[in-house]
């Protein structure tokens, strides 16, 4: 990786950690930059939990489902793979573009819950397959 495992934990401690994020998921997605499958984003923005974490909410359009998509990912989880350059954001944006976004949900469409808006959300604090009878054999 880039940067080191301490230099990560420095970044993610930031008090701009959460925005920093924000700005790279923006800019990955604008840049043109390869993704699974193409996706429209509607909104990303940010909140904080009460644990004082910021996640990241993405509104997103996908050719897999006729639905829209909403994605709540918290920004504390290392990211599982950097290409030299690369920050710890910019790390985290690109894999959360690919692997999250972009990638189809698989199993996870049929655990999506509704919002008022018309929004279907997963993610953290959303079902997982191991909270739920779909992880059943």
């Amino acid at each position: 990786m880039p940067w080191s495992p301490n230099e990560w934990e420095q970044a993610v401690a930031s008090p701009d950690w959460g925005t920093r994020v924000v700005t790279a998921v923006l800019g990955y997605s604008t840049d043109g930059k390869w993704l699974l499958e193409p996706v429209r984003l509607i909104n990303v923005s940010l909140e904080i939990d009460p644990d004082g974490t910021p996640v990241l909410k993405v509104i997103y359009e996908s050719p897999s489902h006729s639905k829209r998509i909403g994605l709540r990912r918290r920004l504390d989880r290392i990211p599982f793979g950097a290409h030299g350059g690369e920050s710890p954001e910019e790390s985290l944006a690109r894999e959360i573009c690919i692997y999250e976004i972009s990638e189809p949900l698989g199993r996870y469409s049929e655990l999506l819950v509704e919002d008022a808006n018309g929004v279907w959300w997963w993610g953290d604090g959303y079902p997982t397959l191991s909270e739920n009878r779909l992880s059943e054999p």
